[in-house]
């Protein structure tokens, strides 16, 4: 008799004794995007990085849930992917931008050809938390970060599962509490038809089977509003020309280490933006909340905003950040509506609505990324008194923490945000970009996601 039910086996690849992340192409194409972007720029290809995994939710003991041997085991199955397969490389070969001309270089698509992840190191912290440390030159270290996001991810809620010996019956009542929760999320979106949104949170998907159903219920069900899905592999599996994504915080942490003088840190801020802007014409979406949105806009070069295409709403509550962005486009006398807006941090199908009630009106191009709340929607869905912690999605990132200067000193990068709850690494080293950058316009509050 066929066994109705799901199991464990149907969602998380380590129960079926596979690898979480078995092809290249299961990241953000904003990974390769900013590969693509290294590339172009010789001088940073071989600038040694270090990163950081850092779980910033509370109660959260990953070494107590997961073994080490099962960590070690799913990092080696991918850092030993050695290359991206002819049939991967020419879609990603066949991307475009805007004006209709090849996302990526050739000489990109020959360095993934060969291409191997850079080395790991797995400690344990005093809080109970695996520490990983991805060490290397930037061009070979740079996809780790999703495919580490993803693994701690999974492993996680499958030995939570495995470490209370949850019968099928009881995993059942997870998924589809989870399922229940994503269907109505999509009811929501369909009470606002003209709300757009994509698929956007591989990093902290539940598992990448989990995440491929969500998004073929969410391109079934909402096939005007789900644009797309920022994930790679799953474009490609579903027959997408173009995943979703621009380019994220690592750009500006890693070349503003390379400083110590304030005018060489926010001139290299800036700088990202300009050759970006050049790089990939049509795709200059601005993420100004690195060292803080209110400076960025205040100080901005005129150069980055007359070529830029719209920006990214991340640290920053979009119901502040969006006036903020729009007085700024108006003070220049630019029309807001011209421009592409895209909250991204930690939205729920309720805040995608409210947004979209609140601005609709005055923004002309207003689409959304969701990401944990439907791909990884499990707090409180566990059926049994929690022992080990939350069983639940948790705030974990992978920064760059330090680079190597060309003089063979090692410089902590920073990370401020328009959170301060979120600012990072070495203590100094913040207290000096808090001195620049922050002026105004913070808001501390818990970080979720």
């Amino acid at each position: 008799m066929k066994n109705n039910i799901y199991s464990p086996k149907d969602f998380f690849a380590v129960a079926r004794d596979e690898a979480e992340v078995n092809n290249l192409l299961n990241t953000d194409i904003y990974k390769f995007m900013m590969l693509d972007f290294v590339l172009a720029n010789p001088e940073w290809k071989n600038i040694q990085v270090k990163r950081k995994m850092t779980i910033r939710s509370k109660g959260i003991k990953t070494a107590f849930v997961i073994p080490e041997s099962a960590l070690i085991e799913q990092l080696e199955a991918t850092k030993n992917i050695s290359w991206v397969s002819e049939a991967d490389l020419s879609y990603l070969r066949w991307m475009t931008r805007p004006d209709g001309n090849r996302l990526f270089q050739e000489e990109t698509l020959d360095f993934l050809k060969h291409f191997r992840l850079s080395e790991y190191q797995v400690g344990i912290d005093e809080n109970g938390n695996y520490e990983l440390e991805f060490i290397g030159p930037w061009a070979t270290s740079i996809l780790w970060e999703i495919y580490g996001l993803k693994i701690i991810n999974s492993l996680y809620l499958y030995h939570y599962i495995r470490k209370e010996k949850l019968t099928n019956v009881e995993f059942n009542q997870i998924i589809n509490e989870t399922l229940h929760r994503l269907y109505s999320d999509i009811e929501i979106f369909k009470q606002t038809p003209e709300a757009t949104f994509s698929e956007f949170w591989t990093r902290r998907s539940a598992s990448t089977d989990y995440q491929r159903m969500v998004y073929e219920i969410l391109s079934w069900t909402l096939p005007e509003q789900c644009l797309g899905t920022s994930n790679v592999m799953i474009a490609r599996e579903f027959w997408l020309a173009n995943p979703k994504g621009t380019n994220a915080h690592e750009l500006r942490m890693i070349t503003t280490a390379l400083y110590d003088e304030k005018d060489d840190i926010v001139n290299a801020m800036y700088d990202v933006d300009k050759k970006w802007a050049k790089h990939f014409p049509g795709l200059s979406v601005l993420l100004p909340d690195t060292y803080g949105t209110s400076f960025y806009f205040e100080n901005c070069p005129e150069e980055v905003f007359l070529h830029h295409n719209g920006c990214r709403f991340d640290s920053k509550d979009p119901k502040i950040a969006i006036p903020e962005y729009v007085d700024w486009v108006l003070k220049r006398w630019w029309n807001p509506q011209t421009k592409l807006w895209l909250p991204s941090d930690g939205l729920s199908a309720k805040d995608v609505v409210e947004i979209h009630s609140l601005h609709k009106n005055s923004l002309g191009k207003l689409t959304f990324w969701v990401g944990t709340h439907l791909t990884n929607n499990t707090k409180w869905t566990f059926p049994r008194e929690e022992k080990y912690g939350p069983f639940w999605s948790f705030s974990v990132v992978v920064k760059p923490s330090e680079i190597q200067r060309s003089d063979g000193t090692w410089v902590s990068c920073v990370k401020l945000s328009d959170n301060p709850t979120k600012a990072i690494w070495e203590p100094q080293r913040v207290e000096v970009f808090k001195e620049i950058f922050w002026n105004n316009g913070m808001n501390k509050k818990e970080v979720y996601v």
